[in-house]
């Protein structure tokens, strides 16, 4: 080790002991930037599950008090619900991050290009492309294999390629946790697109199935693009292999597709029990993952922290 090192993130000299993980040696603010907990994001990230099973409960139960609705009503409703599962966890992540906030336009932008990238790859791809509403069903392992191969690799791919050309490469990407920040939110961005295709190519939609089903996309969008930010943040601060990335992205992607077909396997049309019980395996499922998440995050910090200044 020679003599004097700079920071990896900002390029000011260092002197030893360093402070290094994965190969990469820090200044004292940025590796503990690098290793903060960032509890805002938790925060929203359970706001969001929590919000999402208590917005759907509420309109599930005005809808069956509420008579006949419009069709223009019922686009104009369906629109509204299929932003609020986005528009809830941005605005309490913000609220809960103020102090040293992510910056706006980068997570704007990460969700932006998510969206445009589904509207113009993603959705012909699946739809009109492979087709597969009109063939995948024919059987579940069919259904399975579908979901997993084409729909589920095609959404991860669209949410890994809007953090990677944003903001992976840049300065603002310095934290372990941006990984996952950064990744949710392209999830969420992937989960708007399909939710306003899922209103605007059915005509608008009933408001009990439609609540449940904008909510549940929302939840397992952002609990894959979690997953992948997770490993691409890895591959970014430790010192992991060259798959450690492309494995996380096929892991993210696998999780995606399984997650589509056990809602789509769950779920029904109509005010029938089903989307209750779709809803219940979203949140669930939501659940186990940021749990996942947490403690990987917890014990990399702790591994991290515990290795002594070199």
């Amino acid at each position: 080790m020679p003599d004097s090192e700079v920071c990896c993130v900002c390029g000011e000299p260092v002197a030893p002991p360093y402070r290094a993980a994965g190969g990469r040696v820090y200044c004292d603010r940025h590796y503990a930037a690098l290793n903060k907990p960032h509890a805002g994001f938790w925060r929203a990230s359970a706001v969001q599950i929590v919000g999402m099973a208590l917005f759907s409960a509420v309109v599930a139960a005005l809808a069956s008090r509420i008579g006949e609705i419009g069709r223009p009503a019922l686009i104009g409703l369906g629109l509204f619900l299929a932003i609020v599962p986005s528009a809830l966890w941005i605005a309490f992540f913000y609220h809960q991050d103020r102090l040293e906030p992510e910056p706006k336009a980068k997570i704007g932008l990460v969700f932006l290009l998510a969206v445009l990238l589904t509207e113009a790859v993603g959705w012909p791809l699946i739809d009109e492309w492979f087709a597969l509403p009109r063939w995948a069903t024919v059987s579940a392992f069919t259904s399975l294999l579908a979901s997993i191969l084409i729909a589920g690799v095609t959404l991860q791919a669209i949410a890994y390629v809007a953090v990677r050309a944003i903001v992976y490469a840049t300065p603002e990407f310095d934290e372990r946790m941006d990984g996952i920040v950064y990744g949710t939110v392209a999830g969420l961005g992937v989960a708007t697109l399909l939710n306003l295709h899922y209103v605007v190519d059915n005509g608008g939609v009933a408001l009990a199935p439609g609540v449940i089903q904008t909510a549940t996309m929302a939840l397992a969008q952002a609990s894959c693009g979690g997953v992948m930010g997770f490993f691409l943040a890895g591959a970014k601060f430790e010192h992991r292999p060259v798959w450690w990335a492309p494995l996380g992205v096929a892991l993210a992607a696998a999780l995606n597709g399984l997650l589509r077909w056990l809602l789509s396997e769950v779920g029904a049309t109509g005010l029938t029990v089903e989307p209750w019980r779709q809803l219940a395996l979203g949140l669930a499922a939501a659940l186990v993952v940021f749990a996942g998440l947490v403690a990987l995050m917890r014990r990399s910090t702790a591994v991290t922290l515990s290795r002594p200044a070199r």
